[in-house]
């Protein structure tokens, strides 16, 4: 099964940098396999996913799992009376799923959004490594984002707007010819 998504999610500013995570992770490590990498907010808004996140993984169902694994977190936070979250793994037995708060971001009146990382990969990536990276590039892409002004609108929309948001992009992606992203 293939899945398409919208070249602006996957060629962006932000995306630059969830490409740099994975290539850098390559060059210290060459461990394992990183299946996608992607920047979204606490309800599973996807800013940008890397250049080669897996062409069947459903990016929109990451999502949702990335913003369920964060509120989960945030829960454990409230129990365990907790400072706020850096990061939080799920590990299986063939795949761990990776996910990091970068930071927060105020909407001008339309409250604030955390923003996430994720990383999905396999269970040779190195989580130490992994997590590194991440922490790496959370600042400056929590930088970028909030001078973003078309990603910022993104965030702004409430449940009804994202829907059509989401309905107009699925309607122009299969208007358009689409490049996949390569699989590497």
């Amino acid at each position: 099964m293939e899945i398409k998504l919208p070249v602006k999610i996957y060629k962006n500013e932000i995306s630059e940098y969830l490409n740099k995570i994975r290539s850098e992770y390559i060059m210290l490590s060459g461990r394992g396999y990183i299946e996608g990498i992607m920047c979204l907010d606490q309800d599973a808004k996807i800013m940008a996913v890397d250049n080669f996140f897996k062409d069947n993984l459903n990016a929109w169902d990451l999502a949702a799992l990335a913003a369920a694994q964060f509120g989960i977190s945030q829960q454990a936070r409230n129990c365990f009376d907790a400072q706020e979250l850096e990061h939080s793994v799920i590990i299986f037995k063939d795949k761990q799923f990776f996910i990091r708060a970068i930071g927060e971001l105020d909407l001008d009146g339309k409250g604030r959004r955390h923003l996430i990382l994720g990383v999905l990969a396999d269970k040779n990536v190195n989580i130490g490594l992994i997590i590194l990276q991440m922490k790496k590039y959370a600042q400056i892409i929590n930088e970028k984002i909030k001078l973003n002004n078309e990603l910022k609108a993104q965030l702004k929309m409430n449940e009804t707007e994202m829907k059509e948001y989401i309905k107009s992009i699925k309607s122009n992606l299969f208007k358009t010819q689409v490049i996949n992203a390569p699989i590497k």
